[in-house]
């Protein structure tokens, strides 16, 4: 299996009511690929400036990611972006987004990545992200996320990939800004009446509220004393949850339960840390032991 993972590579500055950090290693893409590389092969489809740091290139050297699409724009800039963060953590205040290369950057399939099992098209241009569902049609499962900057200025191309992929995965006020709806309920209701066909709402530290044609479930985020940074934790659900689902052989409502249950518990280790500095460390034996303490949080029997 191997996992196709598309979207920012980027430079970010970040501030929290604790910390403040320049120059961090950021984009949609990079989080996404390090969480869904803890389960499967993962191929980087990105873009960045001569200004990239060599460091972070050689953070980005993992055993299970193939950097073969990760273009180096000669004379070009890298994304970047800069957020401040409230006390509470879950919401934050976008300070600037820098395009840089990923203005006009065209995405080129190295051979044979034409062929890969899945598709997660992070946060980007939404035109390019239709054309990359395009370039993987035998993909058994595609996804695609958005954020603000798209919604509004781009919102019927934004629109048209959601349509074409099988997941969307959005965050809780992004969700009600594309839906024009307050409940987060009914504005998953609305956008499978767009076209979507499933969706996933990502409610930050309460974990992430799932609605298809067949399915409503609801995950709840793993409890945490400490949030050091927030930052591409999204993201990290996103790659966990495509990560695992790339890896079993039947993707059925069971199997996507389980994804987004390891999409929050992967996602509980990303906010450890600034940026995805947790996840460069980060093991599967892991996962699979808060995952199991995940379980054990939220079973409960009903008696009668």
């Amino acid at each position: 299996m191997s996992l196709l993972v598309a979207g920012w590579v980027a430079i970010d500055e970040i501030e929290t009511p604790f910390e403040r950090r320049e120059g961090s290693l950021g984009g949609s893409a990079t989080c996404a690929a390090l969480a869904a590389s803890l389960f499967t092969d993962v191929r980087l489809l990105a873009a960045v400036g001569e200004d990239f740091p060599e460091t972070m290139l050689r953070a980005l050297e993992r055993p299970r990611i193939d950097l073969a699409g990760l273009e180096v724009i000669e004379g070009g800039r890298t994304s970047r972006w800069g957020g401040r963060y409230h006390y509470d953590m879950n919401s934050r205040d976008t300070l600037y987004t820098v395009l840089g290369v990923n203005e006009r950057w065209e995405p080129r399939l190295p051979p044979g990545w034409e062929v890969s099992s899945g598709l997660f098209a992070a946060a980007g241009d939404p035109v390019l992200q239709q054309r990359l569902m395009a370039m993987v049609p035998g993909a058994r499962v595609r996804m695609v996320d958005t954020i603000k900057f798209f919604i509004d200025g781009a919102r019927d191309e934004l629109m048209k990939a959601i349509r074409a992929a099988d997941f969307v995965s959005i965050n809780e006020s992004e969700a009600r800004e594309l839906a024009g709806m307050p409940s987060i309920a009914r504005a998953g209701r609305a956008l499978l009446d767009g076209g979507s066909k499933a969706v996933i709402v990502k409610l930050g530290e309460y974990g992430a509220a799932y609605i298809s044609g067949e399915d409503y479930f609801v995950a709840p985020g793993y409890p945490l004393e400490e949030v050091v940074d927030p930052t591409g934790a999204g993201d990290a659900f996103a790659g966990g949850f495509m990560g695992y689902l790339d890896s079993v052989g039947v993707i059925d409502q069971q199997a996507i339960r389980r994804a987004i249950v390891y999409g929050s518990t992967v996602a509980s280790f990303c906010v450890e840390g600034f940026g995805p500095e947790r996840l460069l460390t980060l093991e599967r034996e892991e996962v699979e032991q808060r995952y199991r303490q995940f379980r054990a949080l939220t079973h409960f029997e009903v008696e009668g």
